[in-house]
Formats: C-alpha cells, structure tokens, sequence
C-alpha cells in the first residue's frame, strides 16, 4: 500500500516556539511538508521559509488561505489570534493545529470545536506533554492499577521571564489582553491538561491569583495557587508563577496513589523531568529504616513507545496530526477533548474573581 503524501501545512507564526516544532519537518519530511509561511514579521517568515526549499512566504493570512496548497494550517501566535485564525482556516477547509492555549476564553474554544465539527475538519490543540513517552508510561502504569486508586496530585509551573531577562519588558506574554492572562493559562495550561488526561476530569476548583510585578498587566497574573477535587474524589494543588528569581526547577508533579506514587520532579538546573515511581508491586529499596525508605525506592516509569515513534514530544504531536489529517481520526487532543482544560483555565479565573469554588459543570 503506497503511504499518504506528505500533510502540506501552512505556518501562521514563526516565532520562538516553531523552532520547537520544526523539527518535526526536518526529520520527517516523507510525513509533513512546510508550504507556506506567514508572520508579522518578513524576514522571520522568510527565514522559516528558507530552511525548506519549496516553501512560499505570504504577506497576511487570509492571502495563505486562498492561494496557497496546504492541507491544514499550524497557528503558532498571539493566543488573541488563536480564535480567529482558527476559523479562517476551518472555513476554507483545511485542518488546524493551534498551539496551547486553545483560545483566550472557552466561549471561543467552544465556538472553534463547533466549527471544526460542523467543516469535518480535524483540530488539534498543542499539547505537547500527552506526547511525551513518559508521561505516557504514567498514564498507562495508573490505569493498570498499580499505583492503586489515585488519592491526590500535585504541581508546579515556575519561571522567570522577566525577572531573570529572558524576555524583555512590554512582551506580549506580559500582557492579558493578548494572552488571555498570565501564568495560569501561558504554563500552568501544560500541566492542568495532562492530569486531565492521566487522572480524569477536574469537579470543582478554588483559586487564588495575583499581579504583583506592575509589567504584568490587562489582568496577567504573575502568581497563582489552586486547589481541585476531581471526579474521581482525588485531590489536587497547583502552583504558578512566572515571576521566580531562582527555581529548583521549572515544572514539577507527584501522583499520589493508594499502592505508590509518581512523581517527575527535576533536578537543580533542569526544565522537566521522565517520570519515576514506586510502588508495593516494585517498592525498589528494602530499608530497615522505614523513615527513609519512604523517600527512596523510585525507578523510571517504562515508557510507552505505542504510537510515539520519537522521544521528541513535539514531534511526535506533529506526526499525530498529520495521520489524523490523512485518516479522519480524532485527535488524541482535539480541540472538544481540550474544552475540559480550557473549562479548567475559566473555572480557576472566576474563582479567583469571586472568591469561591467554582463548579465546573457550570461553566
């Protein structure tokens, strides 16, 4: 049987981020081909352009949309534009992979899910992090019951943009009006979706926020802590910040289950972690003393290759997409799987704003 063609796709934003997305193109050429390019800014789209031969650099979207030959759209900007993008590209028929977040609100989300629904197009949302061998491996090492009945969960989203220079004052990560917030929904977006996928869906959430370095404005948050109770019964705690001086790390998370526990907290100078667990099947240590037992003992989570041919998270979320462009499969993070993260996101910011656990099935 020949294989499909290679998924012609129209970049909408080359920025920082599509550094780590085309890589996916580079190493797989035979799969996903870049046919166009556009961004506000020329020469980074003839720059992106550059690097694959054949790739043809448009002045503004809509432009791309009706003369290019693409198959879907990657929409890689201001999370202000996810939205409209997302529409334009749905209603010209072709597929769309949008970065996370899905939108600055989940009005907008629903709207964009119903729209690829009603075009039968596919949309993905960039969640990279279900791509991730190891965390897959934790999903499948939870539902195989080892670990036994999850009773809690917790993480941190840590970093210092701004505080430590990275990026400079007046960027629009910076700004709620084009973000759709701060830290909440820009970081803590990656691990509030994956323990929806690991653990189910969120029942209720209290949240508080703050802005406390005045370059954070329209409503961006630099601080926040949440508490969940999901579905399940199990508890969870969040923690965010994007104004950190000095971090251990960036993004922690502990699954605590009733027969073990996983946890993928990284070392001194380290981004993310594989994760690691132990449990009564694979204690991992026999100490005869327990008061230190119960701090060692963890081992690396197998991880599961099914389906992930890459040990690169973003590409395998490219190649993802592209078979479900090809097959008419629904995304592992559709755009209606991801309501339940961007439900999430709205349910911490009204809490935060009215002082009160907030229901999701509400919202």
């Amino acid at each position: 049987m020949k294989p499909p063609s290679p998924l012609r796709i129209g970049l909408i934003g080359a920025g920082n981020i599509w550094n780590a997305h085309k890589v996916a193109f580079q190493q797989f050429p035979e799969s996903v081909r870049l046919a166009a390019v556009m961004d506000i800014n020329p020469a980074a789209a003839q720059k992106a352009a550059d690097e694959f031969p054949g790739a043809k650099v448009y002045a503004d979207p809509a432009t791309m949309l009706r003369d290019a030959e693409i198959d879907a759209v990657l929409i890689l900007t201001v999370h202000a534009e996810h939205a409209a993008l997302a529409h334009a590209a749905i209603v010209s028929g072709r597929h769309v992979l949008v970065e996370k977040p899905m939108a600055c609100s989940l009005a907008e989300a629903r709207s964009m899910a119903d729209a690829a629904d009603k075009a039968g197009v596919r949309l993905m949302i960039g969640q990279c992090q279900r791509y991730d061998r190891s965390y897959r491996g934790a999903k499948r090492l939870i539902e195989s019951g080892e670990i036994g009945r999850v009773q809690a969960v917790r993480f941190d989203s840590m970093q210092g943009l701004f505080s430590n220079g990275i990026l400079p004052a007046g960027h629009w990560l910076a700004d709620g009006s084009k973000a759709g917030g701060g830290i909440v929904i820009s970081v803590c977006v990656h691990r509030l979706d994956l323990v929806r996928f690991c653990l189910g869906e969120v029942r209720r959430v209290s949240a508080v926020t703050r802005t406390l370095d005045p370059g954070y404005i329209n409503g961006a948050e630099d601080f926040a802590a949440a508490l969940f109770e999901f579905e399940s019964g199990a508890l969870g705690e969040m923690f965010g910040t994007y104004s950190g001086f000095r971090m251990p790390y960036s993004e922690g998370l502990m699954i605590f289950g009733q027969d073990g526990a996983i946890h993928a907290s990284p070392n001194n100078g380290e981004y993310q972690a594989p994760a690691v667990y132990a449990s009564k099947q694979h204690p991992g240590v026999k100490d005869e003393n327990n008061w230190l037992a119960q701090f060692r003992g963890f081992q690396p989570v197998p991880p599961d290759t099914d389906g992930l041919p890459s040990d690169n998270s973003f590409v395998n979320q490219m190649l993802h997409f592209a078979d479900c462009c090809h097959t008419g499969a629904e995304p592992l993070s559709s755009g209606r799987d991801n309501l339940g993260t961007m439900r999430l996101i709205e349910g911490i910011y009204q809490s935060a704003k009215t002082g009160t656990w907030i229901d999701l099935k509400n919202l």
